[in-house]
């Protein structure tokens, strides 16, 4: 065994292979990169390269096989009453699979595509977002998967639950269902998290899979925001100093809200992406307006209308809408506009009671993040979030 290490340990040194070093500081430590060399991923290039090759020519000389594997997936109504119905379809879908080696769908179209494929029928399952997924949602993928592989952040929005969480209670009551399964909180992302191996105590009750700490997408005073209220500091900035310098400013307006829609909010929004656009059409395509309320997004989109800034694709306003439609995305400027007045507290409350909202929305914008909103009023609600928010900004413009 010693002549083994001795040999490997000589095999390492000559190699100039990185490994983990736990000497280095926390950040360092974060995004050092061990064990893999220039000449390893050069490599590992090359070996992709000459795999697609294989794949090409290999799917060439059976180019009969994968126009019939088509055809009967095209055609599964008539082939599933055959006899090995099940197993010309799973075959298939291994030819087409093969040929196309990522497939992306929805949960929600999940079950009409695989309808015919059984258990263990899929060979790899990546589920992004997963924090947003509700668990029965991706029952059926899961079980037609050997392994999967799931992304999300719990610390981010929960899963949009249609059923009310009282009925959900008793159904998983009646059945015998433990809560972390079967509740409001409950997501995909949870429930992979509980069963993994690898992960992070985050704290008494909640433990995290594999945590990825380094953020590159958001500079300062965002990062630090999201740092803050969502991940206890552990978070490491991805850039460097100088490129993730950001720009962040809470405006105060007020004025009295109607369905939690103020007007003067409005207006000065209006005012100031007009300017913005008027020293630089291009940016444009760079800012994102969400709010927490579905109204107050619904009547800035008429309002931001009025200077041809609201985009629609397919029916839907796409540069504008609630925090829940823009999990996932990313604009270079973010105006987040709260809404809300002394006699809708409770809707004010609702918005920072929890961090995951702040987190999402500080979270989608790369270099500027505004927040528009009755300052007096947010920080009188005795959240931390919003406390935290308004002092983080504060301090980073002084």
């Amino acid at each position: 065994m010693e002549q083994e290490i001795a040999l490997l340990e000589k095999l390492k040194f000559q190699s100039g292979i990185e490994e983990l070093d736990f000497s280095l500081s926390y950040d360092e430590l974060q995004k050092s990169n061990p064990w893999f060399t220039k000449r390893f991923r050069i490599l590992q290039s090359e070996l992709f390269i000459s795999a697609l090759k294989v794949r090409k020519q290999f799917l060439y000389v059976n180019r009969k096989n994968l126009r019939a594997a088509r055809i009967i997936w095209n055609k599964q109504s008539e082939y599933i009453g055959k006899e090995n119905g099940y197993q010309l379809i799973s075959e298939s879908w291994q030819w087409l699979n093969f040929a196309i080696p990522v497939v992306s769908t929805t949960f929600a179209s999940f079950g009409r595509m695989f309808k015919n494929l059984n258990e263990n029928s899929i060979g790899n399952l990546f589920i992004d977002e997963a924090g947003q997924a509700l668990p029965q949602a991706s029952v059926g993928a899961i079980f037609r998967s050997k392994k999967v592989m799931v992304v999300g952040d719990p610390s981010q929005i929960k899963p949009v639950l249609t059923l009310d969480s009282n009925v959900l209670t008793l159904i998983g009551r009646y059945y015998k269902v433990d809560e972390k399964f079967v509740s409001a909180d409950a997501s995909t992302q949870t429930i992979v998290d509980a069963a993994s191996q690898y992960g992070f105590q985050k704290n008494e009750d909640e433990w995290i899979g594999i945590p990825l700490w380094v953020h590159r997408r958001s500079n300062y005073p965002m990062f630090t925001i999201s740092n803050e209220i969502s991940y206890d500091g552990l978070m490491v900035q991805g850039k460097s100093e100088d490129e993730s310098q950001g720009k962040s400013q809470w405006y105060d307006s007020t004025g009295k809200a109607n369905d939690k829609f103020v007007k003067e909010q409005a207006d000065l929004l209006k005012s100031l992406i007009d300017k913005r656009l008027q020293e630089n059409p291009d940016l444009a395509e760079e800012i994102y307006v969400i709010s927490p309320f579905r109204n107050v997004a619904y009547k800035l989109a008429q309002v931001l209308d009025e200077i041809n800034f609201t985009k629609h694709e397919n029916g839907k306003t796409t540069n504008i809408g609630t925090v829940h439609t823009f999990q996932g995305k990313e604009a270079k400027i973010v105006y987040f506009v709260l809404g809300a007045d002394t006699n809708s507290s409770g809707a004010a409350r609702w918005a920072v009671s929890d961090p995951n909202m702040m987190n999402v929305a500080a979270t989608r914008a790369k270099e500027e993040f505004y927040v528009i909103g009755d300052k007096k009023l947010y920080a009188s609600l005795g959240s931390e979030v919003a406390n935290k928010t308004i002092s983080i900004i504060e301090d980073y413009n002084r």
